[in-house]
């Protein structure tokens, strides 16, 4: 935030930047509590997810879509929502940067698995709820893969995808089975993308360096290395302040929408909650139906 800031004062731009988490401090809330008492005038929101998702950019967008309901101000604001921006030459230019420098640490660049890793969603949200996630994410790594190709980077890639959890299924193939397939298959260097986190956090940090990393050296990888995610890097935030300037003048008071019910069940939080006491009460009826079972073998 701080960095852009710098930014868009480099292309004549001052402007107040305000970050808003999901589900962590400082709330979205918090964020648009602050931007109404400086009485900001025009709005642009930055999701900074590249790729938009109704579980990650849309919650965050019907957050701020109920709050416009409820509040006089906000009604009037003028707002203009960047809803991805992976499609950005600067973005695809920062990834393959970051996708050489890491390449050139190998003995032999040339033998590399590039291997993409996203932040997996339900399948459902893509099949049942239209989410463009997938889709987005399959054109960013065609769009990398190309800048990298247009350098004479012609290693092979895949794209995988990380971070399910519970019983349901969810965006195939999953980042440890392929793992444990490349392995098999004789691939012996990869270099591990987090293609769709722009900062370091506990699934590139734990999930990735750690539990992927061992998993991969298991199945036979010997030589590992791993992107950075892009941070700071003074390309990514300059086409970023560039993202925000070109989106001003399309900024105006915002159309609300009536939130389906099945938008709030796409919701990220909201799925895993339901899906956590799903799990328990299942648990339970099992041990209930087992107690029974025992119950009744007892009296035989």
């Amino acid at each position: 935030a701080n960095a852009l800031k710098v930014a868009l004062k480099s292309k004549n731009l001052e402007a107040d930047i305000y970050v808003g988490m999901r589900y962590w401090y400082p709330f979205t809330e918090e964020a648009i509590d602050q931007i109404k008492k400086d009485k900001i005038t025009k709005l642009v929101v930055l999701p900074l997810y590249p790729q938009y998702s109704i579980s990650t950019s849309g919650s965050s967008i019907r957050v701020l879509q109920n709050i416009v309901k409820e509040d006089q101000y906000f009604a009037g604001l003028p707002i203009s929502i960047i809803e991805s921006w992976y499609q950005r030459e600067g973005y695809v230019k920062s990834m393959a940067d970051l996708i050489e420098k890491e390449l050139s640490v190998f003995t032999n660049p040339e033998e590399v698995m590039i291997f993409f890793s996203a932040h997996g969603v339900p399948l459902t949200y893509v099949k049942d709820a239209g989410d463009p996630y997938r889709d987005q994410m399959e054109d960013c790594i065609a769009l990398i893969m190309e800048e990298l190709k247009s350098r004479g980077t012609l290693n092979d890639h895949t794209l995988a995808y990380q971070s399910r959890v519970g019983p349901v299924q969810w965006l195939k193939p999953y980042t440890d089975e392929v793992l444990v397939e490349l392995g098999q298959k004789g691939v012996k260097s990869l270099l591990a993308v987090p293609v769709s986190f722009v900062s370091e956090h506990i699934e590139t940090l734990e999930e990735i360096d750690m539990e992927y990393r061992e998993l991969a050296l298991e199945s036979g990888i010997e030589n590992w290395g791993r992107v950075p995610a892009l941070g700071c890097t003074s390309s990514f935030i300059s086409d970023l302040a560039d993202a925000v300037v070109e989106a001003l003048p399309s900024a105006s008071a915002m159309v609300t929408r009536k939130v389906k019910d099945t938008d709030s069940d796409m919701d990220m939080m909201h799925y895993l909650t339901k899906m956590f006491f799903g799990s328990v009460l299942a648990f339970f009826l099992l041990l209930s139906l087992r107690l029974v079972s025992a119950f009744r073998n007892t009296l035989h």
